[in-house]
């Protein structure tokens, strides 16, 4: 009996030391007691070595390398350090799951990947793949003191002499160089499209983390002229004309640089902003509100009467903390008015007043709320392309063709396109929600694309 149950033991041994890991481990990570995010890991060989890739189809991305993986006695290991994550979990008895912990930014959080489950790919027909039909450089950028390493980005040469430069910039929230959303790469497809078209671009990522955080939409306009001084050095850019192509907020940041920077010969505004901050927000939250069809009109309208206040409370303060304590006052007051379910309703819980002030009084929100864009555009005398979404429910294209036509000098300049049926990302929608961008497989409709080099041609012949 002892020799059967060693040789039992070693079988088992044998097994799971042979255990052919390869596949699609799915699980979901419990973010809240009632919100949970799901994970996916996809294994395979690469002859003896393990290889990784980490998904998260909630939020439309996949294939993210894993580094450090191993796999030891039933033990596997692995962290992603571009999101600060570490995963380390056990293999069951029967192979079919690991039951483990993932640690994030020193939270952990419980996570069982099981196999069977099939990995969902988001077809994305526009990314472009390599090889590409032009030059790509990795080119960074060190701060002003020459200390800290600030812009990354990736510079697109064309094979012949480029007709112009354009360089990209990102709208709000951290994104990387190719404006990553939802597994969407929209600056890469227009980095790609313009490449072919003959002009060199350059798109780069946002300031590193821990800048990135104490940054705001004026350290992102300098961020741009750092840019401006360093690639005008470049023997083979000489005598090119720049143009500036900003997204969302990115097409405030161009107007701030390109109303006093004669170096920029163009600007392209892509769901671009030209009105004040608190209007943005409020046309925003109704707009997105009205179609997900959660509130009542009337709720929409209470809803915008409180957010309202907040907005004004924090136009008038003098710093973000006065902005911080001006803003915890008026919460406590308006939430006192409120019964439960209707502070639920309205985000106006103890819950939500943390997390509301500490972004309401960041730097970044505080300081927008200060910028005029009218300041800006009415020094802008160089050709300026705008295409809004008519559908875009995040900026009220109207008001952008309407502002911008009202404050640019030399209208003759101005070409407005309000773009039938697409979204704030450009995209043709139906719903044309936040939701619904995921979904879409096209990251920006191919007439847009048209346009813009069109009219880049005509400025740059």
């Amino acid at each position: 009996m002892k020799h059967l149950l060693t040789l039992l033991l070693l079988t088992i041994a044998a097994a799971l030391s042979a255990q052919n890991l390869s596949g699609y481990w799915e699980g979901k990570i419990g973010i809240t007691k009632t919100d949970s995010l799901t994970v996916g890991l996809q294994i395979d060989y690469q002859g003896d070595t393990l290889y990784a890739e980490l998904d998260s189809p909630d939020q439309y991305f996949t294939g993210q390398p894993v580094s450090g993986l191993t796999f030891a006695d039933s033990a596997i290991a692995f962290r992603v350090p571009d999101f600060g994550l570490n995963y380390e979990g056990t293999l069951s008895a029967d192979g079919q799951r690991f039951t483990g912990t993932c640690t994030q930014y020193g939270r952990k959080f419980d996570c069982t990947l099981s196999q069977g489950a099939t990995r969902k790919l988001f077809p994305r027909p526009q990314t472009p793949t390599p090889p590409y039909p032009y030059h790509t450089e990795e080119v960074n950028f060190r701060d002003r003191s020459g200390k800290k390493n600030l812009i990354f980005g990736t510079l697109t040469l064309p094979k012949e002499q480029p007709k112009g430069l354009v360089i990209f910039i990102s709208g709000s929230g951290w994104q990387d160089r190719d404006e990553n959303i939802f597994a969407h790469k929209p600056f890469a497809v227009i980095a790609d499209t313009l490449t072919k078209a003959g002009f060199a671009t350059y798109r780069y990522d946002d300031f590193p983390a821990a800048i990135f955080r104490k940054s705001t939409t004026y350290d992102f306009a300098d961020g741009v002229r750092l840019i401006l001084d360093s690639l005008s050095q470049r023997a083979d850019f000489q005598g090119l004309k720049v143009t500036l192509l900003g997204h969302s907020e990115g097409s405030l940041v161009a107007s701030i640089v390109a109303a006093d920077d004669k170096r920029v010969a163009s600007t392209i505004h892509l769901g671009g902003v030209a009105q004040p901050f608190e209007e943005i927000l409020l046309y925003q939250s109704k707009a997105i509100l009205r179609v997900s069809g959660e509130m009542t009109e009337q709720e929409i309208e209470n809803s915008a009467a409180i957010n309202q206040r907040i907005y004004e409370v924090i136009k008038k303060s003098k710093s973000t903390d006065d902005a911080m304590k001006r803003v915890g006052k008026l919460w406590d007051e308006l939430s006192a008015q409120l019964s439960d379910e209707e502070k639920a309703k309205y985000n106006m819980t103890p819950g939500n007043k943390f997390t509301a002030i500490q972004t309401f009084s960041s730097p970044w929100f505080y300081t927008l709320f200060q910028i005029d864009p009218a300041k800006y555009l009415k020094k802008i005398k160089t050709p300026v392309l705008a295409i809004s979404g008519e559908m875009d429910l995040q900026v009220n294209a109207i008001a952008t063709g309407n502002n911008l036509n009202k404050y640019l000098k030399k209208k003759e300049l101005l070409s407005f396109i309000n773009a039938k049926g697409l979204n704030h990302l450009l995209q043709p929608c139906i719903t044309c929600s936040p939701d619904e961008y995921g979904h879409i497989e096209t990251t920006i409709a191919p007439e847009v694309l048209d346009i813009i080099v069109t009219w880049l041609k005509f400025h740059n012949p």
